[in-house]
């Protein structure tokens, strides 16, 4: 197999911009499943049954394997790069500098759209609780802490913000596994009897139709894929965070799919599935957790997000397709220089050295040499 081209080189290499590679691989995981798991699976089972009955989860397992491909395409070329940028990086590689900047733009104004629509969800939401949490000034309110909170955790640093992904990602899994257990207990107790009645014979359009509906909940894990720079070993990681994020939503969209139908004898007309799961297993505490469930999702996608969108605009603006300003970097070794001048010149000369190295061939980098005073 012919070695692929070699990544453009950013344009500010020097061992002052250099960023913390913070990200490891669980994380990075964490990170995925959290960019994947947003607002989607806490209505569109509902839909699905309606569409196909109880055959949904077979369904849910169909696009599963689907996604499969397109995930092993971007696996594979993720494992070739370690620069920020995502499909934007991989496009303009590839393909040139036209694509690259469309696929870049696509990606950046689809991944803002979507955080905005989940926030729009959470107010939505929360007016359950509080209900005047939806008028116009409560509401403004309300979106500019939730936006404000994150944007100055994800300034103090990479580290930081990946931590918070991690937290959202435990706390959304909480509830939906809470759900399938509750849901299970439920057909348990009915003999494993399935209360959505069966489809006669689905159709090609019947089957297909589902399958594409489950596709979308399980993709936006190309969002992910843009902090790179910042991931400790990204050509490693980054594959093996793709696929086991795609593993774990699977399942969990497959066990959400069947207790739905499992349950709920009028799947298809419920409007709030899990929800109306957990309240049929343990009352109406059960739907008020859910709808606490469904707050943390909303803003823990919003979290992953933030913490990976911003990372587009920087290759963009050092490839020279976006204003200059957005490549600013902050220059640590600078610092250091200044808080401690025994600094040997060995490490500068050996900084430099390195540096010419990484210009020459971007795809072997390595992590930034210690700086020793």
């Amino acid at each position: 197999m012919t070695e692929p081209p070699p990544p453009p080189a950013p344009a500010s290499t020097a061992p002052g911009h250099e960023l913390i590679r913070a990200i490891g691989r669980w994380s990075l995981v964490a990170l995925v499943v959290n960019s994947i798991i947003g607002s989607g699976v806490f209505g569109l089972p509902s839909t699905v049954a309606g569409i196909i009955g109880n055959y949904s989860p077979y369904a849910v397992l169909a696009a599963g394997a689907g996604m499969s491909v397109i995930i092993g395409c971007f696996a594979e070329v993720a494992s070739r790069f370690q620069q920020a940028g995502g499909p934007y990086l991989y496009a303009r590689v590839a393909f040139g500098r036209l694509m690259g900047i469309q696929t870049a733009w696509m990606l950046w104004l689809g991944q803002v759209a979507a955080p905005a629509a989940n926030a729009n969800l959470f107010v939505i939401y929360l007016g359950e609780f509080f209900p005047h949490a939806k008028d116009p000034v409560p509401r403004a309110l309300i979106l500019t802490a939730l936006v404000g909170l994150l944007t100055f955790i994800n300034i103090r640093g990479v580290r930081a913000g990946a931590q918070v992904s991690n937290l959202f990602t435990a706390a959304k899994l909480v509830p939906l596994f809470a759900v399938i257990v509750l849901g299970l207990f439920v057909i348990y107790h009915h003999h494993w009897t399935i209360a959505t009645p069966p489809i006669a014979s689905p159709g090609t359009s019947q089957c297909s139709k589902p399958c594409c509906s489950w596709s979308s909940p399980t993709a936006d894990f190309e969002t992910a894929l843009a902090p790179m720079s910042e991931a400790k070993n990204p050509r490693r990681d980054a594959p093996f965070a793709l696929f086991t994020a795609l593993l774990l939503c699977t399942v969990l969209y497959a066990l959400i799919q069947w207790v739905v139908v499992g349950v709920l004898p009028n799947a298809a007309h419920s409007q709030r599935p899990l929800a109306d799961v957990a309240r049929i297993a343990v009352g109406p505490v059960g739907a008020a957790l859910v709808a606490i469930g469904a707050l943390i999702s909303f803003y823990g996608y919003l979290s992953a997000k933030i913490l990976a969108m911003p990372r587009v605009p920087s290759p963009l603006a050092e490839q020279g397709d976006f204003p200059k300003a957005f490549a600013r970097r902050p220059s640590p070794l600078s610092h250091a220089v200044r808080l401690d001048p025994r600094l040997r010149s060995h490490d500068l000369g050996t900084s430099a050295s390195r540096r010419l190295q990484m210009e020459r061939n971007p795809l072997r980098r390595g992590p930034p040499p210690l700086l020793r005073p």
